[in-house]
């Protein structure tokens, strides 16, 4: 469920099972051409729906971070994760195609999924597979 799809007035109500929220981040650095822009942005949205469709009723997506700066990208998607926590969200996932977000995993982001385009290009089916595993585990360790 999309941020902008829940009414002020059903917010209270579901908010107790709507403890989830997913965090995209976009990665861009402003170097990129539009092809490339259409690119990243249709491949993540098509990751975040691996989460999006068959959790709806538990996650809430929050606009995505499009732009990061190489200097404090992973200080600055601390920093939002540790307000969605304080906001009172129960667990976040931060879902991108930046490489180098494998470094940002902080004490608060419950799941950092990094998906490599190129991967994600000759493997979607097993990375799909993998994602929801992930998702469900956060939910139900075992």
């Amino acid at each position: 469920m999309k941020f902008n799809e829940i009414a002020l007035q059903e917010w209270s109500e579901l908010k107790p099972y709507l403890d989830t929220c997913l965090l995209p981040v976009t990665g861009l650095t402003g170097n990129e051409d539009p092809m490339q822009v259409t690119t990243v942005l249709e491949r993540l949205r098509d990751v975040m729906e691996i989460i999006e469709i068959p959790f709806k009723g538990r996650v809430v997506t929050y606009p995505a971070l499009h732009y990061i700066a190489d200097t404090g990208a992973s200080e600055q998607v601390e920093s939002i994760v540790h307000q969605l926590k304080k906001s009172g969200f129960r667990y976040i996932i931060v879902v991108t195609m930046h490489s180098e977000a494998i470094h940002w995993k902080s004490a608060e982001t419950d799941l950092l999924i990094v998906v490599d385009i190129e991967q994600w290009t000759e493997q979607s089916e097993a990375i799909r597979a993998g994602i929801s595993k992930q998702v469900q585990q956060l939910w139900y360790p075992v």
